[in-house]
């Protein structure tokens, strides 16, 4: 014969506040509205703080990308002049580079 079954050891437990079947407590009701309410304005200041930023990093991409263009062409410029001139002078262009590297050498040196 098996021993009687007390209430301390039943399977049946007691439903949690919230639980289904369970009447909301106003306070809780009322804490839930406050926390969403929020969260929804936390969201919408986040997401368009995120769209400053976006729009903010195109421009400076922009910027940049032109500038990084701009400073190319440049080069080529200066690389095309240096040529030119090394083919117009080229007695004065190994010239100048001695007297450069003889000046560097005892800049270097001492």
């Amino acid at each position: 014969m098996s021993p009687p079954i007390s209430p301390a050891t039943s399977s049946t437990t007691e439903m949690p506040s919230g639980a289904s079947g369970s009447v909301p407590d106003p306070a809780i009701e009322r804490v839930a509205r406050t926390a969403h309410g929020a969260v929804d304005r936390v969201a919408g200041t986040a997401s368009s703080a995120v769209e400053r930023v976006r729009t903010g990093v195109q421009g400076a991409y922009g910027t940049v990308s032109g500038k990084v263009h701009d400073l190319s062409a440049s080069r080529e410029v200066w690389v095309d002049s240096a040529r030119e001139r090394v083919r117009e002078h080229p007695l004065a262009t190994v010239g100048a580079a001695l007297a450069i590297g003889y000046l560097l050498a005892r800049i270097l040196r001492s």
